[in-house]
């Protein structure tokens, strides 16, 4: 299983009017790009993806979504029924290979899906700083 979440912390600087949004709005561009990023020879690890709120989640689901437009979709419902304040939101995949997947066995994503997003966080933060009128 291959998951990870992010410290919210880094947003504290946003005012009370978009503190509920600017969150949602991070994790679904960071769990967008992750899923764009994922390597795709059938679209089942594309269509793995899944957020949960409060604990990852276990299991495969029995999805191929080469395009990944289906997964964003999901994604999307899940963030907007988040509340940021009261529990942490995971992205998570449990295909047995994402590892392999996520540490370059693909010539698709040699660096990995998830390592590049979270390279771009502190970015990804930025523009939504900047969109929320900070």
């Amino acid at each position: 299983m291959s998951s990870f979440s992010f410290d919210l912390t880094v947003l504290e600087t946003f005012g009370k009017e978009t503190l509920e949004q600017a969150p949602r709005k991070v994790a679904l561009e960071v769990f967008s790009r992750v899923v764009k990023k994922t390597p795709v020879k059938t679209g089942r690890a594309r269509g793995n993806w899944q957020v949960s709120v409060g604990s990852p989640v276990d299991g495969v689901l029995d999805v191929e979504d080469k395009a990944g437009g289906a997964t964003i979709s999901a994604i999307t419902n899940g963030i907007e029924s988040w509340e940021p304040i009261k529990a942490a939101i995971f992205l998570s995949n449990n295909v047995p290979y994402i590892g392999a997947l996520e540490n370059g066995r693909s010539a698709q994503a040699p660096d990995g899906m998830v390592k590049t997003t979270l390279s771009e966080y502190r970015g990804i933060v930025n523009d939504v700083a900047r969109e929320t009128g900070k």
